[in-house]
């Protein structure tokens, strides 16, 4: 009897053991809280997209020829009191040598002149014959037919002229050896801002 109790506690004393030792051996998992989201940072140092330099030499343009030829003056209004254009200018054998242009968008009016001699502007022959004005407010270009003159304008900056904001984009159109002058606008008077607009309608 007092045998068996002695075996009954070795082999308790075994399975203890033998249960402990598992238990040492297994390792010890830690749970990794959760990391919050990155936080993505646009590097400081990227460059802004480059402006395009409005007088900035055109590939294939050229110098103007010469003026010579028949003196043409011209100065013709298209619109209504309120909201009209105007352009004014002299040419020669079809080629502008100076314009000015003035419109009236009321209660504001915009006025600028160039003169193909003067320094603030250049002006270049393209190379399918038109006449490319360039200023540090924008593009003008002039093209001349039997018919007409087409002004063009290309993003001119609207405030040093205007005192507004936005830009004149478009195209004037002046019939060539008409009496009374005639002349017809496309884009040149819109508003191209939502103040602007707000400020027409409640005319």
């Amino acid at each position: 009897m007092t045998q068996t109790i002695q075996g009954w506690i070795k082999g308790a004393a075994v399975v203890v053991a033998l249960g402990l030792g598992a238990c040492a051996q297994r390792p010890v998992v830690k749970e990794t809280p959760p990391q919050p989201p990155q936080e993505v940072r646009v590097p400081e140092d990227v460059p802004e997209p480059l402006r395009v330099d409005p007088m900035a030499d055109v590939p294939g343009d050229k110098a103007l020829p010469v003026l010579q030829g028949a003196l043409e003056r011209v100065d013709c209004t298209s619109g209504e009191e309120d909201l009209h254009a105007r352009m004014a200018f002299e040419a020669r054998g079809g080629q502008i040598a100076n314009f000015a242009y003035y419109s009236k968008w009321k209660p504001r009016t915009c006025a600028l002149d160039f003169d193909r001699n003067d320094a603030k502007s250049k002006w270049r022959l393209m190379a399918d014959g038109g006449t490319r004005v360039q200023t540090p407010q924008g593009i003008f270009v002039i093209r001349a037919n039997a018919q007409a003159y087409t002004f063009e304008f290309q993003k001119v900056a609207r405030q040093k002229f205007c005192g507004m904001l936005g830009s004149i984009n478009g195209t004037m159109t002046v019939i060539r050896n008409a009496q009374p002058p005639r002349c017809s606008v496309v884009g040149v008077l819109d508003a191209n801002d939502e103040y602007l607009e707000n400020l027409r309608r409640a005319k």
